[in-house]
């Protein structure tokens, strides 16, 4: 996939709302997820999550950012399928 770690955690943990879940969706553990997230927010200047008891809710500046890099994560992923699918019909073709 086309898009950078730090985005791709922060999809995660927004979509799961808990950096214990997402992690083990990731397959890390939760400090490399918390080093992107401070990196990503860093580079941002925003604050994209508040902690609310064990889990995450995401900011104002978190909900406008998930919004377009998730429309993006969803066009990148169909446009992969479509390549991924036009070389399978080209090797079948041939």
């Amino acid at each position: 996939m086309f898009i950078s770690k730090e985005l791709l955690n922060f999809i995660t943990v927004a979509n799961v709302k808990s950096l214990g879940k997402a992690s083990e969706l990731l397959f890390v553990t939760r400090s490399p997820i918390c080093r992107s997230l401070k990196k990503l927010e860093h580079t941002l200047g925003v604050k994209l999550f508040i902690r609310k008891g064990q889990g995450l809710i995401l900011t104002e500046d978190g909900i406008i950012l998930y919004n377009k890099v998730f429309t993006l994560y969803c066009q990148l992923d169909e446009l992969q399928n479509l390549y991924r699918r036009e070389r399978l019909s080209l090797i079948e073709y041939n």
